[in-house]
């Protein structure tokens, strides 16, 4: 196959909703009047005290493909799942679909509370379409993957609501669709589940499924995602490649995060997610095991590499202009001479900062076994965005790889942090949030007639 099939194609989809109940009822029963002769009632315009819930939404999904849907609450997101999921029909335009659909929605919703986990499992199984004898066959997984051996005989109804997110997620793991919808199910249970979720969710990633993706975690959407639309008020805001339609939305959020703190008097500081973390942690730990797996043919093998805050815990964000140390474990089954380890800083696919012993010079003489090599930056000169981290690792006369380059990290700078810097001029925040990714402090000075008449520092040191 040169090219993959498009698995779900809409265009032109529109939803509209009434916000009267009453209203609502009889519009209804002229819809169900129009479509028994043939037609759509009132089809491309609102009718008194309706609402486009969603307006005009075009995009494609292909096999093998992942779209993350984000936006904020109300802005179509759901309504456009239980359209592909064959709950809604649409409005306005169309919407195609070709092959089995999936959606992992509301997981644990259906469960019986009298019923035990085991007998649950098994009823909701049947009904997502497995057979009797394709239940029995992955029942010991779902309890396996679910963790709640101990627990599986006992009542749902003594079950917290972890462990019943903790069933649902994998009771509907074990599905194998050609399209897959996904809703806000990824943040279930404790780390270590989380973990299993996004290894199983990197999984079919890979695979050839067409998959759709609801959420709120904007470092989910970048790591999982191909592509992203970005959905408010019903319509498309941007569609596009997923980091850069991740990096507008975080930037329009993080603008109205900032304006709704200082009108509350309190300072604005950005979170990570644990769901994030756990998949890197997941990703670098296969990694790993692939690494390790090739170590004999290795002469050097890159164990693991930790990004540092100020005070030396891991972490994936940064404040701005903080310090940080890039912290790189390494195994040398044989004595290698004056290895050179290389990092570079991407945005957006393009790399904007180096930190090379290419250009500063060797480190100890040999490297041999196991060690630790810690890049220290004082000052890291980047503005709050998303960056990567790749590293390669060259011989002592520059010349070969003993690593070819990868990305080992990948984080954002936050806003905490930006009162560092005066922020005079009139758009300062907002050019320092989207402008270029690299802050170096500097000097202006005014002539007139040859003598220095005005002085303008970034910094007030």
């Amino acid at each position: 196959m040169t090219e993959a099939a498009e698995l779900v194609v809409c265009n032109g989809l529109s939803k509209r909703f009434c916000r009267r109940l009453k209203r609502s009822l009889w519009y209804g029963l002229l819809d169900i009047g129009a479509e028994a002769i043939g037609r759509r009632s009132a089809e491309g315009r609102l009718r008194r005290e309706e609402f486009w819930a969603l307006d005009g939404v075009d995009f494609s999904v292909k096999r093998g493909e992942m779209l993350g849907l984000i936006g904020v609450n109300g802005s179509g997101k759901s309504t456009l799942l239980k359209m592909l999921n064959g709950l809604m029909k649409p409005d306005g335009g169309s919407l195609t679909l070709h092959g089995e659909v999936q959606a992992l929605i509301e997981l644990g919703a259906g469960f019986n509370p009298i019923l035990s986990g085991r007998e649950n499992v098994r009823i909701n199984a049947s009904v997502l379409g497995l057979t009797k004898t394709q239940i029995d066959r992955v029942l010991p997984n779902i309890i396996e993957f679910a963790g709640l051996e101990a627990f599986i005989d006992a009542p749902v109804q003594n079950y917290s609501s972890g462990m019943k997110a903790r069933l649902g997620f994998a009771v509907v793991s074990q599905l194998d669709p050609d399209v897959l919808l996904i809703d806000e199910v990824l943040a279930v249970g404790d780390t270590a589940f989380q973990e299993k979720c996004m290894r199983r969710m990197d999984a079919l990633r890979k695979s050839d499924k067409a998959i759709i993706f609801v959420t709120h975690s904007l470092y989910q959407v970048e790591a999982l995602c191909d592509s992203a639309m970005w959905l408010e008020h019903g319509r498309v805001r941007e569609y596009g490649p997923a980091n850069e339609v991740v990096r507008s939305y975080l930037d329009h959020q993080e603008q109205q995060a900032m304006s709704d703190s200082k009108d509350e008097g309190v300072d604005y500081e950005g979170r990570g997610t644990a769901a994030t973390r756990a998949f890197f942690d997941a990703r670098d730990a296969t990694a790993d095991q692939a690494q390790h797996a090739a170590k004999d043919g290795h002469a050097m093998v890159i164990e693991g590499v930790d990004l540092l805050s100020a005070d030396g815990e891991p972490c994936d964000e940064l404040p701005f202009l903080s310090s940080c140390t890039i912290r790189i474990r390494y195994d040398c089954p044989r004595p290698i001479a004056e290895p050179l380890f290389n990092l570079r800083f991407y945005q957006n696919g393009a790399g904007i900062l180096e930190a090379s012993m290419l250009i500063d010079g060797a480190g100890p003489e040999s490297a041999e076994g196991k060690g630790v090599v810690e890049c220290h930056i004082p000052s890291l000169p980047l503005t709050p965005k998303v960056y990567e981290v790749k590293l390669f690792v060259r011989s002592g006369e520059g010349i070969a790889n003993l690593i070819e380059m990868r990305t080992v990290a990948r984080f954002r700078v936050t806003d905490e942090g930006i009162d560092a810097v005066p922020l005079r001029g009139p758009m300062a925040v907002n050019h320092l949030r989207q402008g270029a990714p690299v802050y170096v402090p500097r000097e202006w000075r005014f002539y007139k007639d040859g003598e220095l008449t005005d002085t303008v520092r970034s910094s007030d040191d």
